[in-house]
């Protein structure tokens, strides 16, 4: 490749940079296009991680079953809820997700959308005495 077309190449990368740049200072500051909570089951126990939830915002929980059991996640909070399972390549959507399973060492993402406050719990139906809760309150932006 001769020095011209090196320094011509360069110069294209840098627009296409440049321009990635300016349309991504089109989306609005602070705008937030889903939120997310990580959950980890570990040694028969759910482990949640997530910033502060809001209503009407996409969500998803992405579920990792670090164990060498097969578990279930299933939650009322999907009761009547549009939702979305992805989990090795398939993907099913529909209203009203029972649950879950996930095979050891798999994992999968929920999407769906929060639109009414309150306390959730979430828990695993082959192993009853695993448990966890998500509480949504509706709190008004400032």
């Amino acid at each position: 490749m001769t020095q011209e077309r090196r320094h011509s190449r360069r110069w294209m990368n840098g627009v296409v940079i440049a321009s990635c740049v300016a349309l991504g200072c089109m989306v609005p500051v602070g705008a937030q296009i889903e939120q997310r909570i990580e959950v980890t089951i570990k040694d028969y126990t759910f482990v949640a991680k997530q910033a502060p939830l809001r209503l009407g915002v996409p969500t998803v929980i992405a579920i990792r079953n670090q164990d060498e059991e097969r578990h279930d996640f299933g939650s009322p909070m999907f009761e009547g809820t549009l939702t979305k399972v992805e989990s090795d390549g398939v993907i099913s959507y529909g209203r009203g997700l029972g649950g879950v399973l996930l095979d050891p060492k798999k994992g999968t993402e929920i999407r769906f959308t929060i639109e009414r406050p309150g306390r959730y719990e979430f828990r695993c139906s082959i192993h009853p005495t695993m448990k966890g809760e998500l509480l949504l309150l509706n709190v008004e932006a400032v």
